[in-house]
């Protein structure tokens, strides 16, 4: 039975974060640890995931017209207010990632983002993934407060604003990034989309 048993993470409110990393592989069935998210969501979250994606950046291929044409999506994450849930894709990418594809096409679920719309375009354009509920919570954040610059902010400080949150935590580890563990990464990662899954949360009250 599929369980989100990799470290979990104490954040500032008390609560806790739950992760799971998984090396995405050919026979990898990644379906159960995605309904889990889903169920979460749906639980704890109005139908929200935080999401995030990384990218392995290459030289494109000769003959075509644009610059990111050689960059690979590598990994990405999946975050509610319980769940962090962090994939490492192979490369080339394998059938299995089918379901992956249809997570990110369901209508029932929002999928939330920081400066998401060249993630976005990049998704389309060099691997056909299309997102079809995303929202940019900069964008979103800056209408609701009535202040644009909120719009181009990242992840922390687009926090900071909304939430005026204790980010000691994640600059204890941004701090060391370099001599960083790969759990300590991890812990960041849970605590960003933790952080952005709360300003969600706070915008979608007022």
């Amino acid at each position: 039975m599929a369980s989100f048993d990799g470290p979990k993470f104490k954040m500032t409110d008390g609560s806790y974060v739950q992760t799971k990393t998984i090396d995405v592989g050919s026979s990898t069935d990644i379906s159960p640890y995605l309904s889990l998210i889903r169920e979460d969501s749906i639980l704890n979250g109005n139908r929200a995931v935080i999401f995030d994606v990384y990218w392995d950046v290459g030289f494109p291929e000769t003959g075509t017209k644009t610059k990111t044409s050689g960059w690979s999506l590598s990994s990405v994450k999946l975050s509610t207010r319980n769940l962090c849930l962090f994939l490492r894709l192979p490369k080339p990418f394998h059938d299995n990632l089918k379901d992956l594809y249809r997570f990110f096409a369901s209508k029932f679920v929002t999928f939330v983002g920081v400066q998401i719309e060249e993630d976005l375009n990049l998704l389309s354009e060099n691997h056909g993934l299309v997102i079809r509920n995303a929202i940019n919570i900069g964008k979103l954040a800056a209408k609701a407060r009535g202040t644009l610059v909120l719009e181009f902010l990242g992840t922390r400080e687009l926090a900071h604003r909304v939430l005026w949150s204790d980010l000691g935590q994640l600059d204890s580890i941004e701090a060391k990034w370099e001599k960083a563990g790969s759990e300590e990464q991890l812990e960041a990662a849970a605590i960003e989309g933790w952080l952005i899954f709360n300003v969600w949360d706070q915008l979608s009250e007022e």
